[in-house]
């Protein structure tokens, strides 16, 4: 109680506003972690040196910069940024925060983790940023390197917990081999691994840093895993510049696989990740194709697109050309499985169309963490042979997962 009539007081007296956050706040609300580290956790930001790791996503529940939130009544000497940049504006290099004031550090392009130097002016570390729930998206192998970052140099590191926008529950795709390591795949979890920002900076500290990382999560409060995305009204905000939609989000841990192929997966057109298709392709004979696997919860509808160079994308696949495909038109997030919808997608394509490839570079292999996906793919393999090849690591893992859930 002391602790509490502290915090505040301090609020109190530095003008916070806890309306700013959110002026219907009940007490059946979801109250996301940074607005809980404000509320409850304000002992381990107050009179510290904060370096923020954020970008436009780090949003309050009533769609405020929480960047600029927290920099009204505390000290943030620094930001670091993810892929995309800080306010939605792709920029990936150093530059001082025209709002703030505050300095930028971009860990994206030739330098991905903060070395010593730039953390000398700090006391504490806190990440803020909307993940998709999907292990290629960068943004959550930035944590890991920041959490590596704060362990060597006794700096405490705060997580505030966000929801998952995939079903809370989901878990697929192959778990990552070791030498297909990359920036786009750094933690040996599936690709869909159905954790939280905080449950997975659990396992990162555990699993790879022997629990040297201090680390803090600032929970969500009202939230299970059962918990629907869509439930909470949040204020969408893009968490990177081709997620459109929350339905984006929804299909890209399958469609994005299709990045290592000769076919589009939608950029450059209204729908990214949603609107898959090539020149080459008969947009209902895939369809129909892809309807066979009674995928639930998803409809495949036929369509056509030509896609465009916007600020979004620069030179997207079969530029200005027409290109017939598919509209992965999901029904019910709960049930819908995008990564098994992306290797039905992947060996429908092989099978149906001679001008199908995967790219010589063989980048498929980074997303899907493994040779094995294209190897299978390549030699004709059918659809459940693949998904049963990697039910026995996905059941371990499964296992494993339980012990760093914080949720319900």
């Amino acid at each position: 109680m002391k602790i509490f009539f502290l915090q505040l007081v301090f609020l109190l007296l530095t003008g916070f506003n806890a309306g700013e956050m959110n002026s219907n706040f009940t007490q059946d609300n979801l109250v996301i972690g940074n607005e809980t580290l404000l509320r409850d956790n304000a002992g381990l930001i107050i009179n510290k040196r904060i370096g923020l790791v954020t970008n436009s996503s780090g949003v309050t529940t009533n769609g405020n910069s929480f960047l600029d939130v927290l920099n009204k009544s505390y000290r943030i000497t620094k930001v670091f940024t993810p892929e995309h940049g800080l306010r939605g504006n792709d920029v990936n290099e150093n530059y001082t925060d025209e709002i703030t004031g505050i300095p930028v550090v971009t860990l994206y392009g030739s330098k991905k983790k903060p070395d010593a130097a730039d953390v000398s002016d700090i006391d504490v570390l806190v990440y803020d940023i909307q993940d998709v729930g999907a292990r290629f998206y960068t943004f959550i192998n930035t944590m890991f390197y920041c959490m590596e970052t704060a362990a060597e140099n006794n700096i405490p590191f705060v997580v505030c917990d966000r929801p998952i926008m995939l079903d809370g529950n989901y878990i697929d795709g192959f778990m990552l081999d070791r030498d297909e390591s990359s920036f786009v795949g750094m933690i040996d979890v599936p690709i869909t691994y159905a954790m939280t920002c905080g449950e997975l900076a659990g396992y990162i500290n555990s699993k790879y840093l022997d629990g040297r990382c201090n680390l803090t999560v600032s929970k969500m409060k009202n939230y299970t895993h059962s918990s629907t995305y869509k439930e909470f009204n949040l204020p969408w905000i893009k968490p990177s510049p081709n997620i459109y939609f929350q339905s984006s989000a929804v299909c890209y841990p399958g469609t994005c696989l299709l990045e290592g192929t000769n076919f589009s997966e939608g950029r450059g057109s209204e729908k990214p990740f949603e609107y898959l298709g090539a020149s080459y392709c008969d947009g209902k004979i895939l369809a129909d194709a892809m309807s066979d696997y009674m995928i639930p919860g998803v409809k495949f509808e036929p369509i056509q697109f030509t896609p465009q160079s916007n600020s979004n994308a620069m030179s997207p696949k079969f530029e200005n050309q027409n290109c017939e495909g598919i509209y992965i038109n999901v029904t019910d997030d709960n049930v819908f499985q995008p990564v098994k919808a992306g290797i039905a997608l992947l060996v429908s394509l092989k099978k149906l169309f001679p001008e199908f490839k995967i790219n010589k570079n063989n980048f498929i292999d980074k997303l899907a963490g493994t040779k094995r996906l294209r190897q299978m793919i390549e030699n004709g393999n059918s659809y459940e042979e693949i998904i049963q090849s990697y039910a026995d690591e996905l059941e371990q893992f499964k296992t494993e997962r339980t012990k760093f859930l914080l949720y319900e």
